[in-house]
């Protein structure tokens, strides 16, 4: 299941973001609000950003560094960050 922001790459190649939209039912007063949850194609230059942090993304992993990929909608950009190891508890 997707959630809102999400990315994905799609089955063409090209990548998408998952987004709340909502739908209206002319004729329908009682209708309440309906969302539906979509894939909207992000922009030529995200495209090529994606593509570029997939293959970067890729080669850490290969190289067994951990490494995860965040989207900045404010600065449009895309950071690769190290992922936190979960804490190991001390044996005593």
């Amino acid at each position: 299941m997707a959630y809102d922001g999400e990315l994905v790459k799609m089955q063409n190649g090209r990548w998408a973001r998952f987004q709340r939209c909502q739908v209206y039912r002319p004729g329908v007063t009682d209708a309440g609000e309906t969302m539906l949850l979509i894939a909207v194609e992000l922009e030529e230059r995200y495209q090529l950003l994606l593509d570029g942090a997939a293959d970067s993304l890729a080669q850490y992993r290969y190289q067994g560094v951990p490494v995860q990929v965040r989207l900045d909608p404010e600065a449009q950009a895309i950071t690769l960050q190290p992922e936190v190891a979960a804490s190991v508890p001390a044996v005593h």
